[in-house]
This record gives C-alpha cells, structure tokens and sequence, in this order.
C-alpha cells in the first residue's frame, strides 16, 4: 500500500460529487489521503471518513495570504497528488509539492492566445512528467464538442485498481427526520437561478397550491443563502406560506424548511418523490446518486454545457424556462413540472 496522496478539488459540492466515488475508491490504495476543497466543499468533505485530513481554501484570499498558504506546502512529500479543479491554486501546488505521481486536468479555452497558453502549459507539464487530460469548457462544448466530464475523469482508473463504474459516493447520515413524509411530498429548491423565471414572484405560490392539490402531494421547498427573490417574499408573506424550520415538520401541504444542515438536506432529497431545482449542481447530483426522478428548470440554451455533467441517467429530465431568449411563464412551467410528475 502507497503511503501519501493529496487531492485538490477547490470547486462546488457538485464538482466534487461527480468525482466523489473515483476519490473514495483511490485513497483505498493509500495510507494517508488528504484534500484541499473549497469553503462551499467543506461541510460535505470534511464528514467523509476516508479523509485522514481536510484542509479548505478560500479563493477570495488576499494574494499574500496565498503566497503563505502556498509555502506551507513546499517542503511536504506526498506519493501521489491529483488536482481536478483547474484552478490556478491547484497548478501551482502540483509544480511545487513534491510527489512521484502527478495528475491533473486542463480545461480548453477558445482563441489563439488560449491554444498557445495551452501548448506552453502542456510541454511543461510534459516536462515537469505530470500526467495530464484536456476538457473542453462551456464555449468550445456549445460548438459542439461534448465532452463527458465524469467519463473523462475515469482516464485514472489505467492507473489505478480500484475501478468502480459508480460516479457518486455519498455518506449515510445518523438520523432521518424525513422518512415519516417517504414518497408524500414533492422537494423544491430555491436559489438565484430561479429569478428570471417569467412572473415567479406573483404567480408562483398560487400555483404550487394548486399542483400540489391536483398530484396530491406536499410540496417542501429549501434554500440555504435567501438568493431567490420569490423565497424572500415567502419569508414576508406568512399568510399564504408559513415559516417553519427544518426541525419542526407539521402536518401541512406547504412547507418552507429553511437553513437545513447538509446531512438533513440529503434525507430530504433520498425521501421525496420528485425533486426540482435551476441546476443548483448538489441538489441535482445527489438526487441522481440517490436514483430519485430529478427536474432540471433551465434555458434551453444551457442543456449541452449542463449535459456535460450528467452522466447518463434515465431519472433526470430537462424543463426549459426559457427558449430563444424568450421566457416563458411561470404557470406554463408549472403545467410541464406536471406532466412530468404525473408520467410516474
């Protein structure tokens, strides 16, 4: 067994899900794995037990307290360092640490300066003997040129015994306050991206009251940093939908859980019926990995770049809120989550 490996993944909860199973299952074959995650990350990261160290960095660091924290790693030895985000944090510290084995992933950008950057980058890497794999990013892939990030992240498993054709690992949590609600309720998650949904803000709880009446489902909705204008309108409008916190669930059709811990979050999610987001990437990625019906509400412009990052699965499905620029009414958005609902 390998002594040391350390992995940089200074992304979003959804990134790192993608990529989590492919973690767990290398750091099987060391003694010791450790991984630098984002603040976002750290929550979820730092409960895993396979981890013998978490360490989070925040990308809106000062550049000085970057310097210090890049220090930091310049004399530590590991056997293998594996960096996912493409950050330039995580390039950096793969020159710097000392390792045998070095593996990194390079994201492909449009233009002639970015092509010779590139070239520039991989004769050094080549150099420096860092194994590395190009994606394309959100541009060159609307092109036409899909990419499969966690397909393409497999080119490890060569490396690696521990192969698994699962992509996502998550943890059991202790309790489940939500297996009482099992199949009964419908979960909605709100955040920015719902904002520029046609007519939310005055049409939206209407119409919610109304579907859940008509599949004779509660319907829960969560959001964590208050991003959703229509959500901060809830908090305002008791009358039509009270407020009541993740640790006090009553018998109603209409619930606000608010500020729900990560764990409770995934219990959620595990006992709904459906579950709906705007592409928030956790949500969406643990729905999936939890094999539950998911409904993606996006601009139909978005579906190639956000198919990337859906692996195959016959319980996801797209519903646009918007075409051709063109946004379509709340209600009409409703209509469709519907008749999706009801295909069940």
């Amino acid at each position: 067994m390998k002594n040391k490996i350390i992995f940089f993944s200074i992304d979003r909860l959804g990134d790192y899900l993608i990529r989590s199973n492919l973690i767990k299952q290398i750091s099987k074959e060391y003694k010791s794995s450790e991984i630098i995650c984002s603040n976002i990350n750290y929550k979820l990261i730092s409960n895993q037990t396979f981890f013998s160290n978490v360490t989070k960095f925040d990308l809106n660091k000062k550049n000085l307290n970057k310097i210090t924290f890049i220090t930091k790693y310049f004399l530590k030895k590991f056997d293998t360092v594996i960096a996912f985000d493409g950050k330039t944090i995580s390039y950096l510290l793969i020159f710097i640490i000392r390792a045998n084995n070095k593996f990194t992933f390079i994201y492909k950008k449009k233009g002639i300066y970015n092509s010779i950057i590139l070239e520039v980058f991989k004769f050094l890497l080549k150099l420096f003997k860092i194994n590395f794999e190009i994606l394309n990013n959100r541009e060159i892939i609307e092109d036409g040129n899909l990419d499969n990030y966690p397909i393409k992240y497999k080119f490890l498993n060569k490396f690696y015994k521990t192969a698994s054709d699962e992509i996502y690992y998550l943890d059991n949590s202790k309790k489940n306050i939500f297996s009482k609600y099992k199949n009964d309720y419908i979960l909605i998650h709100l955040d920015d991206k719902f904002n520029d949904i046609k007519d939310i803000e005055s049409n939206f709880t209407e119409s919610l009251i109304k579907l859940s009446k008509e599949i004779n489902k509660k319907i829960f909705l969560t959001s964590f940093k208050n991003e959703c204008n229509y959500y901060k309108n809830l908090k305002i409008d008791k009358k039509k939908f009270p407020l009541i916190s993740y640790n006090t669930l009553e018998e109603t059709n209409m619930l606000i859980i608010e500020d729900i811990p990560i764990n409770d979050f995934q219990n959620a999610i595990e006992n709904s019926f459906y579950n709906i987001s705007s592409h928030s990437g956790y949500f969406v990625h643990t729905s999936l990995a939890l094999k539950k019906k998911t409904i993606d509400i996006i601009n139909e412009k978005d579906e190639k770049w956000l198919l990337t990052w859906i692996f195959n699965s016959k319980n996801h499905k797209f519903i646009y809120k918007s075409k051709s620029n063109n946004f379509i009414n709340i209600n009409k958005v409703v209509d469709n989550l519907k008749n999706e609902i009801e295909q069940i």
